[in-house]
């Protein structure tokens, strides 16, 4: 132990506890000395303590300046912790740590304790999911670019269908157009921002509701909005998020490609479907009587390419996971309260405007 340390700290007081803890400790003096490295901070830069001990801190520590060094010392008051991280560095060795740094004393004398955790998968990690994110930013880029073109198509032969004169029917289409145009957006910041929502705002839950399902191909479906409310949210998603709920119930009657519900439930035009909103505490529900969803966990049907869209994205509630979690809510999916068939989609932590 003592070709491991220096100074006037006794090395019992550390051998049984410091060495056992895992992680890499060390201890430095006023002077950024180090006077103590257990075993694992040592292995951790393949070097000895012995090589460790009695050298600067800013050494091996990147982030530290020999010039700057009283400065960072007496940055730090009694008891203080701060984590940071960065890198350590010992000859050809470096490797990218997590740090915790804590001032204590010692018979008087203070000293700063710090451990260190190897960050070296992490950032690996981190490194392949940005690539991944990168990729995934070009693609929907490309996907996005792909879809507008045929829309702009179809926006052309629109105006000139309009000049033989206007018509309900033409205006279902525009505004269907248009719905495509913005849900395409949607997917976009999906896609390249996440779990990011725009200024929540009180938005009436009856209304929104109402302006999903009017953009939804509902056939001989009803919806119901038990209990109107006011929940602080983004507008726009939280339609989406009902479009998407809405659409799931009436062209899946809430089944997905894993239940075990009849072919001829699940066919689209063969049923009617009741879909109804409603608030409970602190939040609000989703449900429908359809054929219900399968048996066991449900937290699968949340992600992507499992939902069962019927157009095969299998993003449906995917989006709308992904939606409830940028506000801060919790969904989960559940069987319909009662006797009777289908599903609910229970949203909690909702913050209700006054």
């Amino acid at each position: 132990m003592s070709s491991s340390y220096s100074g006037d700290l006794d090395p019992a007081v550390f051998e049984e506890m410091v060495e056992a803890v895992g992680v890499g400790v060390a201890i430095y003096d006023a002077e950024g000395v180090f006077r103590y490295v257990n075993a694992a901070y040592a292995d951790l830069l393949e070097t000895t303590r012995d090589d460790l001990v009695g050298r600067p801190v800013w050494s091996v520590a990147t982030e530290l300046e020999a010039d700057r060094f009283d400065d960072y010392w007496d940055s730090f008051s009694e008891g203080e912790t701060r984590a940071a991280d960065t890198e350590h560095a010992v000859g050809e060795r470096t490797v990218p740590v997590s740090t915790v740094t804590t001032r204590r004393r010692i018979d008087g004398t203070p000293y700063n304790f710090g451990t260190i955790r190897d960050r070296s998968e992490l950032r690996a990690r981190e490194r392949e999911l940005e690539a991944q994110n990168e990729r995934l930013d070009t693609f929907a880029g490309i996907v996005a670019h792909d879809l507008r073109n045929p829309l702009n198509v179809a926006h052309s032969y629109l105006e000139l269908l309009r000049a033989d004169g206007d018509s309900d029917e033409l205006e279902m289409i525009d505004s269907a157009l248009s719905r495509m145009e913005i849900l395409i957006d949607d997917l976009l910041t999906l896609a390249r921002e996440g779990e990011m929502v725009g200024e929540p705002e009180p938005a009436s839950l009856a209304t929104v509701a109402h302006d999903a399902w009017s953009t939804v191909e509902t056939g001989d479906a009803d919806l119901t909005v038990a209990a109107d409310a006011a929940v602080v949210a983004d507008p726009r998603r939280l339609r989406q998020l009902f479009e998407n709920l809405f659409r799931n119930a009436v062209e899946h009657g809430s089944t997905s490609p894993r239940t075990q519900a009849p072919d001829d439930a699940v066919e689209h035009g063969d049923r009617s479907v009741s879909v109804r909103v409603d608030t409970i505490d602190h939040g609000f529900v989703v449900a429908d009587d359809g054929p219900g969803l399968p048996e066991g966990d449900r937290d699968w049907l949340f992600e992507p390419g499992e939902s069962g869209d019927p157009d095969g994205s299998g993003i449906g509630l995917a989006i709308v996971a992904e939606i409830a979690k940028a506000h801060g809510w919790s969904v989960t999916a559940a069987d319909r309260e009662g006797d009777d068939t289908g599903a609910r989609f229970v949203f909690e932590g909702v913050e209700f405007a006054d």
